[in-house]
Formats: C-alpha cells, sequence, structure tokens
C-alpha cells in the first residue's frame, strides 16, 4: 500500500491498496510522545481472519496481528510476544477477573477461565490461583491472536509482569511516532498502567497511565461477551488501541512490563481487559540505553 500527504486537504490518500485487509491512515499522531494527549482518531492495524473477510465478523474465532503502520508512514509486521508471566495479585470478587480467548479460535487455549478455578476449589483466590493463572495470562499473550485476552470486571487491585520473548528497543532516544508497544482494550474507557521494571520487579523509569485509545478503522474489530459460565452472548465488545513511545516510560529498551490498576486517578474507570505486545521497530541498542 502507497500513501501520499496532502497537505492542502490535510488528510492521508491512499495511492494503491495492497491484497489483504487495509485499514485507513489518520493525519493525528497515533499515541506515543508528544502525540498521546490527543484523543479519538483511528490506529491502522492489519489483520489477518482466517474464519471471515471481514475481520469484524471474527468476533470469537483468530484475528491474527500481522502490521502495524504509524502516521509517519512506519510500517512493522515483526512483534514480540510474551515468554512469561509472572507476579500476579488480585484478591477480589469471583468470576470478575478471567483469560478469555474466543470459542472458535484456532490460536492459543479457547475458553473462559476465571482466576479463582484454577486450583480446582472456586471458593476465592488463592496463592496457587495466582500462580496458575500467570500461565494462563501466558498462553493468551505468547502469539498473535488478539481474540485471546485478560477481562476484567472489577476496579479491584490488579496486576502482573510480562517477561518480552526478546528485548524490545525503542527506534529513538527521543519522543516520536513510533509505537513499541501495542495495547488493546475492550471498548477503549478503562485506564492502565504500565512500568518497565527489572528482574527483581523493581520500576526502571517512569510509570505510565494509559487513559484513551482510538478506534480500528476501517474495519472495526470485536470480541465476544461470556457468561460468567463461559457460554458465548450475543453481545460483543469494540476493540481500542493504542501506541506507545518506549519514551514515555522513560526507557529506551525493555524486557520485563508490570501491568496494573493505576492509583489516584479521580473516580476513571480502571478495570480495563487488555491485551499487549511488542513491536520489532529496531534491533540496534539506541544511545543512553535503560538496561534492566
Amino acid at each position: 500500500m502507497n500513501t501520499q500527504w496532502n497537505p492542502l486537504s490535510s488528510v492521508w490518500s491512499l495511492t494503491t491498496l495492497s491484497l489483504g485487509t487495509t485499514l485507513l491512515l489518520s493525519p493525528q499522531g497515533i499515541g506515543s510522545g508528544g502525540c498521546n494527549g490527543n484523543h479519538g482518531g483511528t490506529i491502522e492495524i492489519h489483520v489477518e481472519s482466517p474464519c471471515c473477510g471481514d475481520p469484524s465478523h471474527a468476533r470469537e474465532d483468530d484475528l491474527l496481528l500481522r502490521r502495524v503502520v504509524w502516521d509517519d508512514g512506519s510500517d512493522f509486521d515483526e512483534f514480540i510476544f510474551a515468554s512469561e508471566v509472572r507476579d500476579v495479585v488480585y484478591s477480589g470478587p469471583n468470576h470478575r477477573v478471567r483469560v478469555i480467548t474466543g470459542h472458535e479460535c484456532q490460536t492459543g487455549d479457547p475458553g473462559v477461565h476465571p482466576i479463582q478455578n484454577e486450583d480446582g476449589n472456586g471458593s476465592g483466590t488463592s496463592s496457587l490461583d495466582r500462580r496458575l493463572f500467570a500461565d494462563r495470562i501466558l498462553g493468551a499473550f505468547n502469539h498473535e491472536n488478539l481474540n485471546a485476552y485478560v477481562h476484567r470486571r472489577t476496579c479491584a487491585d490488579f496486576s502482573c509482569v510480562i517477561r518480552f520473548e526478546e528485548t524490545i528497543r525503542d527506534n529513538s532516544p527521543l519522543s516520536d511516532e513510533v509505537g513499541e508497544l501495542l495495547v488493546l482494550e475492550m471498548s477503549g474507557n478503562s485506564w492502565i498502567q504500565i512500568e518497565a521494571v527489572d528482574d527483581q520487579g523493581n520500576t526502571v523509569g517512569t510509570p505510565y497511565v494509559i487513559d484513551h485509545y482510538r478506534r480500528v478503522a476501517p474495519e472495526r474489530l470485536f470480541t465476544r461477551r461470556y457468561s460468567n459460565s463461559g457460554s458465548p452472548l450475543c453481545g460483543s465488545y469494540e476493540w481500542k488501541a493504542i501506541g506507545v513511545d518506549l519514551s514515555d516510560l522513560g526507557v529506551n529498551a525493555l524486557e520485563n512490563l508490570k501491568v496494573s490498576t493505576p492509583s489516584n486517578t479521580g473516580g476513571a474507570d480502571v478495570k480495563a481487559s487488555f491485551r499487549i505486545a511488542g513491536i520489532r521497530t529496531s534491533t540496534t541498542p539506541t544511545a543512553a540505553m535503560v538496561f534492566d
């Protein structure tokens, strides 16, 4: 796909269309560096949906991440997924934190898995539940299927640490329009905090709260709703997404990312349902590297 910027109309035009799913370019910053203050707009994500010609119909099937294109024209098709999940924290109500993979998916482990059921008891969340749930999250985050995610329906504290399969490196030591982390959130209405941490879980750089997302366009992406028992329901949720520049986290590289419920958010919705992947924008260490 080739794009051309028209300075008179301040829009992107598509000059040629490639095979597969083509998504609209937006002239606003996508959500990295100084552009994070811009609400609304769209984010260009290319996906493959083997079940359906229209990916908006893949609500319980594979929705495979293929490419991300930022507003400066940068085009990336290599992603970095989780290799380990650890340090899960949660002790809230039952059936309010689950790992879900669409029941018709071929990639991942289809099903609805509440955290309190992992140890076979189900009466509450135990330390064993938390350890086993970390593996559930890993099974949802170690591949390209976007219809595998952490589903939360409570503001009770939740956190986990994701270790990626390789170091995620910033393409530039300065803030720019290129995001190295792709964060998807169900409905795009809940805040979430992310921060780089070292192997001991200590914060490196600066915690960063994501408080807005963008619509995937032109094909809007959805995921099925499920009951507490795991049965698919008629309704669905729309995926929203944002790209995060590592500069926003105060680092130039990371291997471990802590995801948590933000505090002191003034009553904002903090029960984010999320999916996170790294984007390989660079393989070369940048200046002023922060190692974890």
